[in-house]
C-alpha cells in the first residue's frame, strides 16, 4: 500500500514506519508527466494507493489527479481531499502511511482518514489575521491586524477560535485523551515562545519537536509572521485502535474490504453504474423518463 501526499512535505513521523510519498506541488500543466509517473508507479507494481490532496491546491489539481487515475484505468487509487492547512495535511499523510501495516485493508484505511484527521490538534501563532480564510475573523480583529505589534492565537481543531494574544485570555485547550507531542514549524518572524510557554502547558505539558517552516504555510494562513502547530499522537498503536475499523466486508462492486459504503476506491463508479442500471431496468424510472419526453414534445 502506498500513500502519496499532494501538497505535503513530510514522509514519516515515527522511526521505522512506512514512508508517505510527499509531492509539495501544486502540479502545473507541464508537470502532468511527472504526476502520472509518481501516481502510476505503485499501481503498476500491484500496490493499492491512497492520494491525499490538499484542498487549497484548488479544483484543477484534484481534476489532474482524477485524470491520471482515469488514464491508468485502475480502481486501485483512492483520492482523499483534506481541508487541513499545510503542516497538518503533511502530518495526516505521514500518519496514514504509518497506519498502513496495522489496517485490515487499504479500503479500511482510506475510509478512516477523516477519523485520523480529527485526532490532530491544529493551531497557529500569527502576526496578522487579515489574510486568514478559516476560521472566520471579526472586523475588530482585521483592524487589530494593522497594528505592527499585534499577534493572534488561531485554533482550527478541536476548538475553532481567533483571539488576540495580548488580552491574556486562556486558550480553549485541554489535555487530550491520548498522549501527543507538538510539531511546530516557525517562520523566521514567528514567536516560538508562545508555543513553549502557553500552548504546551495548556495541553498538559506536552513535548515539542521543531521542524523547518512549510513551503505553503504563509500562503494558507495569509502571513509570514507565523508558527504552525500540530498536536500529533505519540503512539501509532493507540491511534490505530481509536480510528481503524474492527471489521470489514467486501465492497459489492470491486471486492475491496471496507468498513462502510461508499467504497473509497470505486465508490463513484459503483454509484454511476447503479444509476445506469436503474435507468435501464426500472419500469417506473423508464416510464417517468418517457412521460417527461412527451411533455417536452408537447411543450415544443
Amino acid at each position: 500500500m502506498t500513500v502519496i501526499g499532494l501538497g505535503c512535505e513530510l514522509d514519516r513521523l515515527f522511526a521505522g514506519q512506512p514512508p508517505a510519498v510527499p509531492i509539495p506541488g501544486p502540479p502545473g500543466r507541464d508537470d502532468m508527466r511527472d504526476l502520472f509517473d509518481a501516481i502510476g508507479a505503485p499501481v503498476r507494481h500491484g500496490a493499492s494507493e491512497i492520494v491525499i490532496v490538499n484542498e487549497w491546491l484548488g479544483p484543477e489539481t484534484v481534476e489532474r489527479v482524477r485524470m491520471v487515475r482515469s488514464l491508468l484505468e485502475t480502481d486501485r487509487i483512492a483520492i482523499h481531499i483534506t481541508p487541513l492547512p499545510p503542516l497538518a495535511a503533511s502530518v495526516l499523510a505521514a500518519l496514514t502511511a504509518a497506519l498502513a501495516p496495522l489496517a485490515p485493508s487499504a479500503g479500511a484505511l482510506a475510509g478512516a482518514i477523516d477519523a485520523v484527521a480529527d485526532e490532530l490538534v491544529v493551531l497557529a501563532w500569527t502576526g496578522s489575521v487579515a489574510g486568514l480564510r478559516h476560521p472566520d475573523v471579526s472586523l475588530l480583529h482585521h483592524a487589530r491586524s494593522a497594528l505592527p505589534w499585534s499577534s493572534f492565537a488561531v485554533g482550527l481543531q478541536p476548538e475553532s477560535f481567533v483571539q488576540p494574544i495580548s488580552t491574556g485570555e486562556e486558550l480553549p485547550l485541554t489535555a487530550p485523551e491520548r498522549p501527543i507531542e507538538l510539531l511546530v514549524a516557525p517562520e523566521e518572524e514567528g514567536d516560538l515562545d508562545w508555543t513553549v510557554d502557553v500552548v504546551a502547558p495548556a495541553l498538559g505539558g506536552v513535548g515539542i519537536r521543531q521542524i523547518p517552516p512549510t513551503l505553503h504555510g504563509a500562503r494558507w494562513w495569509g502571513t509570514t509572521r507565523l508558527v504552525e502547530v500540530v498536536g500529533v499522537p505519540t503512539s501509532i498503536e493507540a491511534l490505530a485502535a481509536a480510528t481503524l475499523p474492527q471489521s470489514v466486508s467486501p465492497c459489492a462492486w470491486c471486492g475491496e474490504p471496507i468498513a462502510a459504503a461508499p467504497c473509497p476506491f470505486c465508490g463513484d463508479a459503483g454509484r454511476e453504474a447503479a444509476s445506469a442500471r436503474i435507468q435501464r431496468s426500472d419500469p417506473v424510472a423508464t416510464g417517468t423518463l418517457a412521460s417527461a419526453a412527451k411533455e417536452d414534445d408537447r411543450g415544443d
